[in-house]
């Protein structure tokens, strides 16, 4: 029988359940809690808030605690709040997503969408990303994540709130700075492109964004990434009411470099 105080965590992702950065990232959150893990069964990055409204939604087991779900990081949150979970989470984490999600392109980010799910159904969220494909310090990022989710259980967030954490490529050895409390890039400072695919095929494009740093305020996600600060940005969803985050800024201001995963 679980304990009264005994926490329990969701989480979930865009890049399936299978992704070792899933993996990394409840093992840290094990310590805090009972962890259920309900991701899709393949990749679905950039799937923003899709929700699969038109045909039936699948799952399977895949593990003790953890689930695959057949459709977006969306549909596997309500899939678990809604079925595997017998009660509602005290915390819903969503990561951890190798690339990352400043500024505008949290209105893509399926990784940012599963956690704003959570959100929607009243239970504190937080969505984690390393601004890196290649460079994943999977352990470090993990135990940072850990340690703001410890804090997060305690003290909770305003209503309509879901924390997004972004993360420095090398960190921690290139995330001296600490962490900053931050807002999304301005739209003026970001632009995307198309780039040809294929010289041969001139109809075949990339979409790539570019990013004007003339434009960024001291304050914006992008800029702390830049100067090499852990970015922690609240997103509010429409209507909510301003949050008061004066307790997060004063972890934050506590925090202070260099972070060591202890």
């Amino acid at each position: 029988m679980r304990s009264p105080s005994r926490k329990r965590i969701l989480v979930t992702n865009d890049d399936g359940v299978h992704s070792p950065a899933l993996r990394a990232l409840a093992e840290a959150l094990a310590p805090l809690g009972e962890v259920m893990a309900v991701a899709p069964l393949r990749e679905m990055s950039a799937s923003s808030h899709s929700v699969s409204l038109f045909r039936p939604i699948c799952y399977e087991a895949v593990g003790p605690a953890c689930y695959g779900v057949d459709g977006t990081p969306v549909d596997a949150v309500i899939v678990a709040l809604n079925h595997l979970l017998a009660e509602q989470p005290d915390l819903v984490v969503s990561g951890i997503n190798p690339g990352a999600n400043l500024g505008l392109n949290v209105l893509y980010s399926g990784t940012v969408g599963a956690a704003v799910e959570g959100t929607l159904h009243g239970i504190p969220s937080i969505a984690v990303s390393i601004c890196s494909k290649s460079d994943l310090p999977l352990d470090a990022a993990a135990a940072f994540a850990a340690r703001l989710a410890k804090w997060v259980l305690e003290e909770g967030l305003p209503p309509g709130v879901t924390l997004n954490v972004n993360i420095p490529a090398g960190w921690p050895a290139n995330g001296k700075n600490g962490v900053r409390l931050t807002r999304p890039a301005q739209r003026q400072a970001r632009r995307l492109v198309l780039e040809p695919h294929d010289s041969a095929s001139p109809q075949s494009y990339w979409i790539r964004e570019r990013i004007d740093p003339a434009q960024l305020s001291a304050d914006s996600d992008h800029a702390a990434i830049r100067d090499g600060y852990i970015s922690i940005t609240a997103l509010a969803l429409e209507g909510a009411d301003p949050p008061s985050l004066a307790p997060l800024e004063r972890w934050i201001r506590s925090f202070g470099p260099p972070f060591s995963g202890s």
